[in-house]
């Protein structure tokens, strides 16, 4: 009671804890509102200059076919129309070479700030910056290629089956058309595509032959050329076509099966080169990398670095053994050894495909695939030769 008069009042300790707590939420409110109203202002910045970035890059590709039309000869430009047709892409060359052309500047520009930022130096990063402009345009040529390898080859797997489809056709008393146009199934793919465009050509008033002539400028594959000639010089001579499309679809199926055999008997170099890629190489360069580490430890901790800088050796005139230092350092083998697991998966894959389907492009999906778990599995080695020599040697 003396107390409470005294200070006139009392304020109980249970209110003055949910005082301090509620003031503390709303600081708290307060704290979060500020921080979601900053990070609502970024990203609408973000926005903004993303769309802006949009329509001037909309407008720089728009017209760079223009500026780039006399750097890129005639036959090149035909070249990857070609390709661009034949990987049944519906585009035109001076578009895929104008976005090509943008995206190679900008992730060349990004890796030259990123070399800048890690600080390796400016020779490696023009170096840098260069092999990546490279880089983006050898990876569009190399899907084209791998664009082109897949569409031929699903339209060469299921055309023994439409010749076959055909012929049957034409014994039940069908036309050319009609048999062309009821072996169309959807399940055949871009085969099908091509057939119904060159039936839809005929309504035109374009000649069925004609129609499929075109098939094979839009098509890379000299089986389907050759048996659309037969087809067209069977419609010219009124001969036996069915039988002969029939003897076709055989040998075509003969020869697949004998390739499936030949790969089948291949399979074992294509593991043996896997085996390396994957097992060999990682495992090497972890136990040259450990053995760097090693003998660099065993230099500093013994005290036999301090001799290598002093020059000192033992022997008369100390020419009978010279102490240096290693010339290469842990962290300089560990980038070479990255590098060359790359370059090592990189090519396997190619040799791979070669080895199974005849085609290096072929291998080419094999790329990401196997230069990750190439350097996985030589971070995962290195992991555990660095354990094992800790425990053998102490460091």
């Amino acid at each position: 009671m003396a107390f409470r008069q005294k200070t006139g009042s009392l304020i109980p300790g249970g209110n003055i804890l949910k005082l301090v707590v509620y003031k503390i939420i709303q600081l708290f409110k307060w704290v979060l509102t500020i921080i979601l109203w900053g990070v609502n202002t970024i990203i609408l910045i973000i926005l903004r200059s993303m769309s802006t970035i949009t329509k001037l890059l909309t407008i720089f590709v728009r017209y760079l076919p223009q500026v780039t039309e006399g750097f890129v000869s005639h036959n090149r430009r035909s070249r990857l129309n070609n390709m661009l047709v034949y990987g049944g892409i519906n585009m035109d060359a001076d578009g895929v070479i104008s976005l090509t052309l943008v995206y190679s500047i900008l992730f060349s520009i990004i890796a030259g700030l990123v070399s800048l930022m890690v600080k390796i130096g400016y020779i490696q990063t023009l170096a840098v910056t260069i092999f990546m402009f490279i880089m983006v345009w050898g990876i569009l040529f190399m899907v084209l290629d791998l664009l082109m390898y897949r569409r031929t080859e699903s339209i060469e797997n299921v055309l023994p089956d439409v010749l076959d489809m055909i012929a049957q056709n034409m014994i039940t008393g069908m036309t050319a058309y009609n048999s062309l146009l009821f072996a169309a199934h959807p399940e055949f793919g871009p085969l099908a595509h091509e057939i119904e465009l060159a039936a839809k050509s005929t309504l035109t008033g374009t000649p069925l032959e004609e129609a499929l002539s075109s098939i094979t400028e839009r098509v890379d594959s000299d089986k389907l050329e050759r048996s659309i000639n037969l087809i067209i010089q069977g419609m010219r001579s009124g001969g036996e076509l069915p039988s002969v499309l029939q003897g076709v679809s055989r040998d075509m199926r003969a020869e697949r099966n004998l390739k499936k055999q030949m790969a089948a008997e291949t399979s074992g170099y294509a593991m043996f080169i896997l085996f390396t890629i994957l097992i060999g190489a990682p495992l090497l360069f972890a136990i040259s990398l450990q053995f760097i580490t090693v003998f660099s430890s065993l230099f500093e901790q013994t005290g036999l670095s301090d001799l290598a800088d002093a020059g000192t050796g033992f022997g008369p005139g100390s020419s009978f053994m010279q102490i240096s230092n290693l010339a290469v350092t842990s962290n300089f083998f560990l980038r070479y050894a990255i590098a060359n697991l790359t370059v090592i998966a990189f090519f396997g894959s190619f040799l791979m495909g070669l080895i199974k389907t005849g085609k290096p492009i072929s291998g080419i999906q094999n790329i990401p695939i196997l230069v990750i778990v190439t350097i996985c599995l030589f971070f995962t080695f290195n992991y555990v030769l660095r354990n094992v020599f800790s425990n053998l040697i102490g460091f």
